[in-house]
This record gives C-alpha cells, sequence and structure tokens, in this order.
C-alpha cells in the first residue's frame, strides 16, 4: 500500500452563480460543485496539475458506484476494475461526537506533507473509503481552512490502486456528487 497525496481546488465562477448560491457563499454556507466551477488537482508526488474539465473523458478504468447512503451523498461502495482486478471499497461511517459527524484522517494523512489536523474544517465532502475486509483506508478528502470562492481540499489515495487519471476522475465525480449509479437490478 502507497498512500499518494494530492491537494484539490475548486475556483467557483461567481458570475455565474445564482443569488442564494452568492449569498449563501457570503453566508460561509458551503455550496455544491456545479458544471460552472473549475475542479484542479495537483498532485504532490510530481507536481502535475489537472484541470478535471479537459481530462475526465480520457479514463479507461470501469467504476461501478453503489446505493447513496441514507445519512450522506456518497455511494456506499464503489468498485474499480483494472486490469481484470476488481477491488471494492467502502464509505467509513463517520462516528458521532457530541451531535457532530468526525472523521478520524491522521492515519490516512500521516504522510502527508501538507496535512494539519488542526487546519481541517467540516465539509459536506470529507470522506474516507477503505477495504472493510483488511481494515485499510485506501481513498480520502478531508477539506483545509480555505475560503467559500476558492475552497481546498487534500486527497489521499493508494497509488496501488488509482493512478492519476483516476484520481482526476473521482475527484469530479465525488465533488460534483455525479454518480452513476449501480441499483442492484
Amino acid at each position: 500500500m502507497a498512500i499518494q497525496y494530492a491537494e484539490i481546488t475548486i475556483i467557483r465562477n461567481v458570475e455565474k452563480e445564482s443569488i442564494f448560491r452568492g449569498l449563501g457563499r457570503l453566508l460561509g454556507f458551503e455550496n455544491s460543485t456545479n458544471e460552472h466551477d473549475t475542479i484542479i488537482v495537483h498532485f504532490e508526488k510530481d507536481g502535475t496539475i489537472y484541470d478535471t474539465k479537459e481530462y475526465v473523458d480520457t479514463v479507461d478504468t470501469k467504476y461501478e458506484f453503489g446505493m447513496i447512503g441514507y445519512a450522506h451523498s456518497f455511494p456506499i461502495y464503489f468498485e474499480i476494475t483494472k486490469n481484470e482486478h476488481k477491488t471494492t471499497l467502502f464509505y467509513k461511517r463517520p462516528i458521532i461526537v457530541n451531535n457532530t459527524k468526525c472523521l478520524n484522517f491522521n492515519h490516512i494523512f500521516k504522510g502527508c506533507k501538507k496535512y494539519n489536523a488542526n487546519q481541517l474544517v467540516s465539509s459536506c465532502y470529507n470522506v474516507i473509503y477503505d477495504d472493510c475486509m483488511k481494515n485499510i483506508e485506501q481513498f480520502a478528502i478531508a477539506r483545509v481552512v480555505s475560503n467559500e470562492e476558492k475552497p481546498r481540499y487534500l486527497l489521499a489515495y493508494d497509488a496501488s490502486i488509482f493512478d492519476k487519471s483516476d484520481i482526476v476522475y473521482l475527484s469530479a465525480s465525488m465533488l460534483k456528487l455525479d454518480f452513476e449509479i449501480d441499483i442492484g437490478m
């Protein structure tokens, strides 16, 4: 397991946002990402930068997303089929502390230079996926202190499962909550 890291920046297109989204943003509420926003992924290891709008259509890995969970906006699981090898990762349910959902990112981000637990903030996009059979965290997104016009996130991924094109695709899918869901029929 070789965990790699990336930073994601969403650049909101404030000129095309509705008055309600603009007001919500100014009041400090987290807006969902839409087709007018730009998602930039910057990989820590080699410094490469990708705009998801230009790159998402080139992914050749097959993904299968499970149902959206009852208490969250992410698929309960997703399967990755690459080179005839299938890996299934499951949504890690947050624990409840003082009526607040909490995830512990310390383990998966322990090797990330930019990670500081004190810099994390609540976000509807904070998520961890793991291989529950092996109890190994393999994909995570965590929001760091930033403004609502250009929110930033740290991303951790297992490089033995994902390559850059997978991460660019998943970043766009997760942040736009845009999944082709398998309903199991």
